[in-house]
This record gives structure tokens, C-alpha cells and sequence, in this order.
């Protein structure tokens, strides 16, 4: 078990209580077999301390429906629907449930994580051009948290990560881990990168999260301009429909930070939005299954072919400014597949990513980037992947 440490000091009973849960969800993932109702976790909810009872129970109530049911089969039916977060920056949000965790460390398993933590609500920001409707976002700082979050890459907690029955038609809840996805850049993304043209100092932790802020506001606002796809990763042929979703939030971001380039945060933070995707999240460890790194892959190609990306001694560098119109012919194909498939029918997804050179076996892609630039990317890769990989 790994606890994230707060930047606040947490009540010393409460704070050991929250260790020996993220202790107890571990210990239960390893005897999956257990029932629900036998399981350390269930029995640590249940005497959940002052301030914990209201998420403590809506968990409890997802992993005791059916006691008797191996843990490995839970749904986390309640807490996908009915989990409300607290955006105050004082109380303590917890959530406990069945999940998959992006670049985690087993990807594409559904285990049982926790995860405490504050939030504050994200903003969306005042020179960004104003949206009809907008998911809830909250921007959270993690307290203590099970391996799959501690030690992977869980820096973000939303619906379509939890395993359930049936899916809400709204999406009821969104968290951003700033600290977490600012600690991914700097261990897996700066080392290996040309910062000069970012536009900011990638190296003051402060000013990444701050820029990592607007990034993932532009992403957000991205997915909110598109056609509403149900972003799930793992459910058969849909994850096709939800790289293409993934995909076109990137790209209409881009395009909105680039018609709002005098600004003097909107380059910056498109370079930070670009170098994260295809620098960390193009090696996540199963590039050829995840939606996110299938996403990146096709970024990284379409920006290199665009004259956007090249090598150099201090990395690879990172110029935007001789993208503009192939981000808006790219972005319109893909607006138009994603509006073709909310019928359900996802074909037009699996004809685009065929057409663009992917090779799709089952609801597997597998993209072929070419001699010199797949090449140039392995000597580039981050050392932490490299460590990853070699075990």
C-alpha cells in the first residue's frame, strides 16, 4: 500500500484510519476470491469514522448487495451514480469501488481501489469561448490512496472508470489529480524533452500545476464541443468510438488555444497538452489496447508528419505554429465520425482508424509509425518506461 502525502495535516486518527483501508483494499485484491461480505474492506467501511460515513456507506452498499458474491465480480453501481463530491478544499471526499485505472499498474483490470482527497471546483477559464453545457469537474489534491492510484497512473477519477451493471446517462463526477499528473511530466515527460519553447518553467512545480490546470480545462472543453460519446475503455468495440472522442477533445483544444494564441497562456498551454499526451501517454504499457495511448499514438503522428515534432540534442522539440490548418481538417473528420456513430452504430470509428493506417484486430489498433520516426521515439523513451517495460 502507498499513501500520496496531503499538503494538509490530516486528524492523526482519521489519517490512520485512511491507511488501514488503502491496506485493506490491497490486501483484497490479492485473495479476490473472498466474498464481498468477508472482505477487510467491507469491514473497515463499516466502521468508518466521523465524516467518512456518507461515502463509507454508499460503498458499503455496492460491496454488501450481494455478500455472498466473489469480490472480483463487484459492481460499483451506487457509488457511480450516486456519489456527490465536495468541492470545498476542507472536506474529505472518499471512493471506494471497482475500477480500472489509467496506465496503472495492471491495465485494463477491473480491481478494487480507494482513494481519499479535497477538491475545489475547475473553472473553466473566462477567455476560453463559452459552452452550452459543461460536465462537473472538480480539480482534487489525493490524502491516501490504494497501489492502483498511489503507484500508477490514476490522476484522474471519473464514472466510465467503474465497473457496473448499467451507465448513467450524465456524467455525475469528474476529478483531476493536479499534483499527480504534474509528478507523470516530471518524472516521465520532462527528461526527455526540449522545454525551451514551452513558455513557462515546466521546472516550478507551482506554475506546472497552474498550466496543467488550463491544459486539462482545454481538453475538458474539447469533450463538452463534441458529440457526447460514452467514454468507456474497456467495453468491446466502443473503445473505438471513445479514442476518437479522446482524439477530437485534443484536437479542438488545440484549435481553441491556437485561435486564442495572444493570450498569454493559451501556447503554453497547448505545448504542455501536446508534449504530455505524446510523450507519456503514447508508451503507456499496453499502446496497442488503452484509449489514451491509442489517441496519442495517432497525435504523435499526425503532429509529426505536420512538421510539428523533431529530435534534437536537449530532446525533442515541440513548435506548434505550423499546425493550425492540419489541426482543423483533422479535428472536422473526426467531429463528423463522432456525430455519425452516436446511433450506436461505430462503424464509421473502426473506418476511420483503418483508413488513417491502424491495423485492428478484435478491439485491439496497432499503428505502424515508421522507420525513422518509430526510431527516433525509442531513443527518446523515458527512462521510468524503460524500467517498466525491462520488468
Amino acid at each position: 500500500m502507498s499513501v500520496v502525502l496531503s499538503r494538509r495535516r490530516l486528524d492523526s486518527g482519521l489519517a490512520a484510519w485512511l491507511r488501514e483501508l488503502a491496506a485493506a483494499v490491497d490486501a483484497d485484491n490479492l485473495t479476490a476470491e473472498i466474498s464481498s461480505g468477508d472482505s477487510r474492506t467491507a469491514r473497515l467501511l463499516s466502521a468508518a469514522p466521523p465524516g467518512m460515513t456518507d461515502h463509507a456507506s454508499l460503498a458499503l452498499a455496492d460491496i454488501v448487495s450481494d455478500p455472498a458474491r466473489p469480490l472480483r465480480l463487484l459492481r460499483s453501481d451506487r457509488v457511480c451514480r450516486d456519489l456527490t463530491i465536495s468541492p470545498d478544499d476542507a472536506s474529505i471526499n472518499l471512493v471506494v469501488a471497482r475500477m480500472t485505472v489509467p496506465g496503472g499498474p495492471w491495465p485494463g483490470h477491473f480491481g478494487l481501489e480507494a482513494v481519499a482527497f479535497r477538491a475545489t471546483p475547475a473553472r473553466t477559464p473566462d477567455w476560453f469561448p463559452p459552452l452550452a453545457k459543461a460536465h462537473p469537474l472538480c480539480f482534487g489534491v489525493p490524502l491516501a490512496a490504494s497501489r492502483g492510484f498511489a503507484e500508477g497512473g490514476g490522476a484522474v477519477l471519473f464514472p466510465e472508470q467503474l465497473s457496473v451493471v448499467s451507465r448513467p446517462t450524465g456524467q455525475a463526477f469528474g476529478v483531476v489529480f493536479l499534483p499527480k499528473l504534474a509528478a507523470l511530466f516530471t518524472a516521465h515527460v520532462l527528461p526527455v524533452i526540449d522545454a525551451a519553447r514551452a513558455g513557462f518553467d515546466p521546472g516550478d512545480r507551482t506554475e506546472l500545476e497552474e498550466m496543467r490546470a488550463v491544459a486539462f480545462a482545454a481538453h475538458e472543453w474539447g469533450h463538452n464541443v463534441g458529440a457526447p460519446i460514452e467514454q468507456t475503455t474497456v467495453t468491446r468495440r466502443r473503445r473505438f468510438a471513445a479514442v476518437l472522442s479522446e482524439l477530437h477533445a485534443d484536437l479542438a483544444a488545440l484549435k481553441m488555444l491556437w485561435s486564442g494564441r495572444h493570450h498569454p497562456v493559451a501556447l503554453p498551454a497547448a505545448w504542455l497538452l501536446v508534449a504530455d499526451r505524446v510523450v507519456r501517454e503514447a508508451w503507456l504499457p499496453r499502446p496497442y489496447a488503452q484509449v489514451d495511448a491509442i489517441a496519442a499514438r495517432h497525435l504523435l503522428r499526425m503532429l509529426a508528419t505536420a512538421g510539428a515534432l523533431s529530435f534534437g540534442s536537449a530532446g525533442l522539440r515541440i513548435d506548434l505554429g505550423s499546425v493550425a490548418q492540419a489541426v482543423q481538417s483533422e479535428v472536422g473528420q473526426v467531429a463528423e465520425v463522432l456525430a455519425a456513430c452516436r446511433s450506436g452504430d461505430l462503424q464509421p470509428a473502426v473506418e476511420y482508424l483503418d483508413s488513417s493506417g491502424w491495423h485492428i484486430k478484435n478491439t485491439d489498433c496497432w499503428l505502424d509509425l515508421g522507420a525513422n520516426l518509430g526510431a527516433a521515439l525509442m531513443r527518446h523513451l523515458p527512462v521510468q518506461t524503460r524500467r517498466q517495460w525491462a520488468a
